[in-house]
């Protein structure tokens, strides 16, 4: 069509513009040139794909879910806090404002009548209809058109003249044909009400509410195909997401970047990169192959924080305590304790606030502890000053025993991502009392990473040659 060939040499123009000014400010390599090529054919391509109504939106309704299918291990836990989600953020945000409904009520007893809002609000709730009415229901989708028409609701608003119960009452009765059979009872209340205030809006708390059974049903339809072919799914929707949103990952680059060195494959390049996602700030933006994996990975960074202040914090103290106190319940116990008082902190000044309640029970422990102190210290030595100054050192990220913390654990999270390292070989004897709780970090962190490899590995590795980093064999 004519349409298409103007959008194809408009692309075509755009394409041979942006090389005659690189061409004109500086020179690019064969690879770089090679990567503007591939981003023009995939921004086209972009193009092409949201002329056909697939637009950004829908590529990342369909990328969370089946993300999300894949990588959560209870799927009906899933389904339910999805759904609520939905029912909570994304209903008609009228039901949260009584101030609405009152306004609404006044203008239903206003002399004269006034019917604004009670036009707005039907033509909400007919689109409301339409979104849970399914294909096949083709009858009854076309009454609804008729009787719910809108040109004909905003005459009789002019007028004054809409018969607000007569619609609430056809809605209700629409409704009660589509429902899920959970909601009939529901439904059924609301034909008994009078109220017309409170009629319309039981009618849209039920709306958003078939909304959800309706995606629960989707859902549930789609989920054996996704579990199935989901990594080939993932991959192929994520490869249109990147095409809709220019094709290029700029973050992605400047996250690996940072962390190549010619002597590393590639598979070390991301595990370092990996590892540095751990100690982010909030603020730093996510690279766009991490994006759906941004909530856990946040997650495990706090996780990660706590963890390693908590090792410092034990191993500051016990350099405090008598050896003859080092028994391992003795040590457990102190654990458990720190474990419990760091669970809230985000932040290092959280860690310093803590250090006083820490440092009080920590010398309560040991005066009451029942083992004799044969090393030659006195427990009048342990005095709450001396205690609170040390652990205070384990909120400094500069601290030594932190930093030696954190390589020990860097080391064995990133030889527990490769391939060929068995975890259990590498976990470093010096950390063996948190063992438990870094075993669980790793594991964590493992399934995001494999998870994430097998899905944009494609990604990295082009990236990593594009940039002229990957070693030669």
């Amino acid at each position: 069509s004519d349409d298409k060939k103007e959008n194809e040499l408009s692309v075509s123009k755009k394409g041979d513009m942006e090389k005659r000014g690189d061409s004109e400010e500086m020179k690019v390599t064969e690879d770089e040139q090679g990567l503007h090529e591939e981003a023009d054919k995939k921004t086209e391509n972009a193009e092409k794909n949201l002329n056909e109504g697939k637009d950004l939106d829908t590529l990342l309704h369909h990328l969370y879910i089946a993300h999300e299918l894949a990588v959560n291990e209870n799927k009906n836990v899933w389904f339910q806090r999805h759904s609520e989600d939905i029912s909570n953020e994304n209903i008609i945000k009228i039901t949260l404002r009584e101030a609405y409904w009152d306004l609404f009520r006044e203008q239903l007893t206003q002399e004269p009548l006034k019917l604004d809002m009670a036009f707005e609000l039907l033509a909400e709730i007919k689109k409301g209809l339409e979104l849970v009415m399914t294909p096949n229901i083709t009858t009854l989708r076309k009454q609804v058109a008729e009787v719910l028409d809108l040109d004909l609701l905003r005459t009789q608003a002019e007028h004054g003249a809409i018969d607000v119960m007569y619609y609430a009452r056809y809605i209700t009765s629409v409704i009660s044909k589509i429902c899920a059979p959970v909601r009939d009872k529901t439904v059924a209340q609301l034909s008994k009400e009078t109220d017309i205030v409170a009629i319309f809006r039981g009618i849209v708390e039920i709306l958003s509410l078939m909304k959800c059974d309706l995606l629960s049903f989707s859902l549930a339809a789609i989920k054996p195909d996704i579990m199935a072919n989901h990594l080939a799914y993932e991959r192929d929707t994520f490869r249109e997401y990147i095409n809709a949103i220019g094709g290029t990952l700029p973050r992605t680059s400047n996250w690996l970047t940072k962390h190549i060195k010619p002597t590393l494959s590639t598979e070390d390049i991301i595990c370092g990169a990996y590892i540095d996602i751990l100690t982010w700030e909030p603020s730093e933006l996510f690279p766009e192959t991490l994006f759906l994996e941004e909530e856990r990975l946040r997650r495990l960074n706090l996780d990660y924080f706590r963890l390693t202040v908590s090792c410092t914090i034990l191993f500051l103290s016990l350099g405090l305590i008598p050896q003859s106190y080092h028994t391992e319940d003795f040590k457990e116990s102190v654990k458990t304790f720190i474990l419990i008082m760091i669970v809230e902190a985000k932040t290092d000044a959280d860690v310093k606030k803590l250090c006083t309640n820490i440092a009080i029970h920590l010398i309560e422990k040991v005066k009451t502890s029942p083992q004799d102190d044969s090393s030659g210290k006195s427990l009048a030595e342990l005095n709450y000053k001396l205690f609170q100054e040390t652990i205070e050192q384990a909120s400094l990220p500069d601290n030594k025993i932190r930093l030696l913390v954190c390589t020990r654990v860097n080391d064995y999270l990133k030889n527990s991502l490769k391939s060929s390292q068995n975890p259990d070989t590498t976990f470093p004897p010096a950390l063996n009392i948190f063992k438990p709780e870094l075993t669980s970090l790793r594991q964590s962190f493992q399934n995001v990473f494999k998870h994430n490899m097998l899905v944009c590995m494609e990604h990295y590795q082009k990236l990593v040659k594009i940039l002229g980093k990957e070693p030669t064999t």
